[in-house]
């Protein structure tokens, strides 16, 4: 490998480093308690309305193995909606820790209701979660708006550019031509 593709393959493995640790850590944690249980809510997408909702739930308390069941997304008081199913599945590549996923329909206070199993006994209770409502713009177009002008000054350039080499060429062929 020439020394010129170093920086080039550093590069690239950069950016690949930077585009897939975005799902490693959630963007945003609850602490939250059923019966003598505490636990801990991971969310790796926000609660927003019509999107899904995926997070992880696990036990604070190290070793302690806990079991989830009864999952019913229910609209808090003042929440004029209905009870949503939520799926359970043991998370795949951590133990202990279970996967959470929902689509709530509309925005509001909404209450994850739930039965937690575990060595002191089973537990039902409530953990509030406040569903936003939808983002302003979507990503999508947030980001289609904000590289469009990036077309336009790689054109720009490169019309100056050749303009530039046009007019080195012919100030060239009339150098010659000038006598004083």
């Amino acid at each position: 490998m020439r020394n010129g593709n170093i920086p080039v393959c550093l590069s690239l493995l950069f950016v690949v480093v930077v585009c897939t640790a975005a799902g490693i850590s959630p963007l945003a944690t609850q602490k939250a308690h059923i019966g003598p249980y505490h636990l801990l809510l991971s969310f790796y997408s926000l609660p927003r309305t019509e999107q899904l909702l995926n997070m992880t739930i696990q036990s604070t308390t190290p070793g302690m193995n806990l079991g989830f069941s009864q999952a019913v997304l229910a609209p808090a008081p003042g929440t004029d909606a209905t009870a949503v199913h939520v799926t359970l599945s043991p998370d795949s590549d951590t133990p202990d820790v279970y996967d959470v996923n929902v689509t709530p329909p509309i925005r509001g206070l909404w209450l994850l209701h739930m039965t937690a199993s575990g060595p002191a006994g089973s537990f039902a209770g409530d953990i509030p979660i406040d569903v936003l409502g939808p983002p302003a713009i979507p990503v999508w177009l947030g980001w289609l708006i904000g590289l469009s002008p990036l077309p336009l000054l790689i054109v720009f350039i490169l019309v100056q550019v050749r303009w530039r080499k046009r007019l080195r060429e012919w100030v060239r062929q009339e150098k010659p031509q000038r006598s004083f």
